[in-house]
């Protein structure tokens, strides 16, 4: 997700995306209150469980988007974790929590290397070329033996299963929304700073013309934190190519795939972004920077960022994410959703599991309890947060996200967010507008469809490699995009782009006169 990665990868985790949070493949059928049902009660034995064995201790990696919290302070909640496990599972958890920048070169790493994963924070995205590399358990007869709870809490089983290929389940979504949106964030202060209105903001111009008057009253500050995994975020398209070049630019009333790179709306991105880079409105080392975007708006060296999320959660997320600056969110675009948007990221078993079926076990456990969840997603009651008259959770008195020893907030990441108790600031009702969120999505025509890169896998990496010279350096500014586009999509023809084009076309053609 977020580094450096191939496109639909780093699509997905803008984190907002990706920052986002919501209810991945969800609808107003499957309540929070049904869910919460479904989940174990505190003291409830889970069913199967031997407890004359030593006790399994599962590995869970999760990816964040900026600094996790230490080490000690993650221990300190592991061990209420634990103490609930060992009891219902007779098994425990460790639990490691590993930014961006860094987490899905380990993941590759270890994955490769046959590295003993139970659990871990996958994407959807790079789910087929895992799938055929064998590094991914298929849960597919786990989940129909083991997580019944996991199923229940989707609408459908065909959405608790949507990170599958050919039939081969690889993963479960995350419990948030099921769609991107294009939105730009700024900093709150500096708006009301210069009594600022931005709500007729729609367009890249717009954009353009409020940094303008902000660079001149703010010349040493950065007006963009720009992405540094490369993303196109105001670009609406369903990347139905994976980590290719093969995409559908108007995904609610078509299915032809193209390349993205020869569109207008890619050129517009890198030609204002390009003028902002060159103006020294844009970090001149973005090309290469690993710092998160984040942390430029946390320490007032930005002044916005953009993302792909636009959902109730969005500017709250956000706003932790930056540490807790005030931040305003203007959406660019309608919410829209695509087989990956809506399963963009999910929990994967590893196939360098010892045991599989106990992986299953405790994913299915997380996912239905709100005890465990409150704890890894907010910390420990009493220490991390309190429980207001209203039921809500908050911070103790005196404290702040940056003064509690543990607090993700990070739910959109989490196995199951919607089992948590809200917060106070999101209200109670926060679970159902997110519902709400996802009925009003323009549905991609491909939704549901994943394409397989098997029988291209020659020319699918010669892509990756000629992506890596250009496409980070376009999608910061940083070079020229009259002089680069057309160099860059010269050398993807070289690479075979035309014959995955085809490929992507042909399977989604199958997939659509089958259904």
């Amino acid at each position: 997700m977020k580094k450096g990665l191939a496109y639909l990868l780093t699509l997905a985790l803008a984190v907002g995306t990706l920052a986002g949070c919501g209810k991945a493949a969800q609808t107003g059928e499957n309540t929070v209150e049904t869910q919460q049902e479904n989940g174990m009660q505190e003291g409830e034995e889970a069913s199967g469980v031997d407890f004359s064995e030593d006790p399994y201790e599962v590995r869970m990696l999760i990816a964040l988007p900026a600094a996790s919290p230490n080490e000690s302070e993650v221990n300190r909640v592991i061990e209420k974790i634990n103490e609930i496990t060992l009891k219902d599972l007779n098994m425990t958890l460790k639990l490691e929590i590993i930014p961006f920048s860094t987490y899905f070169e380990q993941i590759q790493l270890e994955l490769s290397s046959g590295s003993d994963i139970d659990i871990f924070t996958s994407v959807s995205a790079y789910g087929p070329s895992w799938v055929n590399a064998g590094y991914l358990v298929d849960m597919a007869d786990l989940l129909d033996q083991y997580g019944q709870d996991i199923l229940a809490s989707y609408s459908s089983e065909e959405l608790a299963t949507a990170p599958n290929l050919n039939g081969y389940v690889y993963g479960v979504p995350v419990h948030k929304e099921i769609s991107q949106q294009p939105t730009i964030f700024f900093r709150t202060d500096i708006l009301e700073k210069y009594d600022l209105d931005v709500s007729n903001i729609r367009t890249m111009a717009d954009i353009d013309a409020l940094f303008e008057e902000v660079a001149a009253k703010e010349p040493d500050m950065w007006m963009l934190a720009a992405d540094n995994l490369g993303l196109a975020k105001s670009v609406v398209n369903d990347a139905v190519g994976l980590t290719s070049v093969g995409t559908i630019m108007d995904p609610a009333n078509s299915t032809e795939v193209v390349n993205l790179f020869e569109t207008d709306e890619f050129y517009e991105w890198c030609s204002y972004n390009h003028k902002w880079f060159e103006n020294g409105w844009i970090n001149s080392g973005a090309a290469s920077d690993s710092e998160s975007y984040y942390s430029y708006i946390t320490s007032g060296q930005a002044f916005s960022f953009f993302s792909d999320y636009g959902h109730p959660l969005s500017e709250a997320d956000q706003e932790t994410n930056c540490g807790g600056v005030d931040l305003t969110m203007v959406t660019l675009g309608e919410p829209y959703a695509t087989t990956m948007t809506s399963a963009v990221f999910c929990y994967s078993i590893s196939s360098g599991s010892e045991d599989p079926v106990k992986a299953m076990q405790m994913l299915n456990y997380i996912m239905s309890s709100t005890e465990v969840m409150n704890l890894l997603n907010w910390g420990v009651e009493g220490e991390d947060y309190v429980v207001n008259e209203d039921g809500l959770l908050d911070y103790p008195e005196g404290k702040d996200a940056s003064s509690v020893g543990y607090h993700l907030g990070a739910g959109w990441i989490l196995p199951n967010q919607f089992v948590c108790t809200p917060w106070v600031t999101d209200g109670a009702d926060i679970y159902d507008k997110i519902i709400e969120y996802n009925d009003s999505s323009i549905i991609s025509k491909a939704m549901g469809f994943t394409f397989d890169p098997a029988p291209v896998a020659d020319e699918v990496a010669a892509i990756t490699n000629v992506r890596a010279k250009y496409f980070k350096a376009l999608i910061v500014g940083a070079v020229d995009p009259d002089e680069y586009i057309p160099i860059f999509n010269e050398e993807l023809k070289a690479a075979g782009s035309e014959k995955v084009l085809e490929e992507v076309q042909r399977q989604l053609d199958e997939y659509l006169s089958n259904k």
